[in-house]
C-alpha cells in the first residue's frame, strides 16, 4: 500500500511498474511487521547526537536561522540507552529478513518519496515535513542496503516524482542496472519541470 503518497505519486509508480513489466518479473514482496522507522530513528539520533557534540556543547546551536533547529539537537541527547540497544538488536534482525527477501528478487521498488519533490521557492523545512511513512527508507538505512531514484513522471504544476530501487547489501550493480534498464525505456530522465 502507498500510504501517504501523493496522488501523482501513485500514478506515476502504477506507470512506472507498466514499464518495468516490459523488462522483468514483478512480484509484490510482503515486509514482516517491524518497527522499521522507529528503529532507524532512535539509532540516527543517537548518533547525530554523538557526531554533534561537540557542536552542540559549544553553544553554537542557538546560531543557526531555523527556530526548530536551535532545540532539535538537545532532543536526541533525550535518547535513553535501552532504548538505544533495542534498536540494535531490531537492526541485526531486521538486517537478516532483508537480506532472506532480497536474495529472492533484484531489486525492491517503490516511490522515491510519498510526496511530489517541493517548488524552488518554498520554504526548505517544509518540504521536509508531513513526508508520510518512508517504510523502505528506515530499511535501508537500518541493513545498509544501496538504493538509487530515477525521475518517473510530473504531477500538478509538473513537480517530478521519482522511482527508487532498493538491493542487497553489496548489489550497487544490480539495481544500477535495474535503473538503467527503467530509463532506456523512458525519457523523464531527460524532461525538466519549466522554470518560472
Amino acid at each position: 500500500a502507498l500510504t501517504g503518497c501523493d496522488d501523482a505519486v501513485v500514478a506515476n509508480f502504477a506507470h512506472a511498474l507498466d514499464v518495468l513489466r516490459q523488462v522483468g518479473t514483478l512480484q509484490d514482496v510482503v515486509l514482516p511487521d517491524r518497527p522499521y522507522e522507529a528503529a532507524a530513528r532512535i539509532i540516527l539520533a543517537g548518533e547525530a547526537a554523538s557526531a554533534f557534540e561537540d557542536f552542540v556543547d559549544s553553544g553554537t546551536l542557538g546560531e543557526l536561522t531555523a527556530p526548530e533547529d536551535r532545540y532539535t539537537a538537545y532532543a536526541r541527547h533525550a535518547v535513553l540507552a535501552k532504548d538505544y540497544l533495542r534498536a540494535v538488536r531490531v537492526r541485526a534482525v531486521i538486517g537478516r529478513e532483508a537480506d532472506r527477501l532480497l536474495a529472492t528478487v533484484d531489486a525492491l521498488v517503490a516511490p522515491g518519496r510519498a510526496l511530489l519533490a517541493p517548488r524552488v521557492d518554498q520554504e526548505f523545512r517544509s518540504a521536509l515535513r508531513g513526508t508520510g511513512p518512508d517504510v523502505l527508507g528506515a530499511l535501508g538505512n537500518l541493513a545498509g542496503l544501496p538504493a538509487v531514484a530515477v525521475p518517473n513522471g510530473f504531477g500538478p504544476g509538473r513537480l517530478p516524482t521519482s522511482l527508487q530501487f532498493v538491493g542487497r547489501a553489496g548489489a550497487e550493480n544490480t539495481i544500477l542496472a535495474a535503473a538503467r534498464a527503467y530509463q532506456s525505456l523512458t525519457d523523464w530522465h531527460r524532461r525538466h519541470p519549466p522554470v518560472d
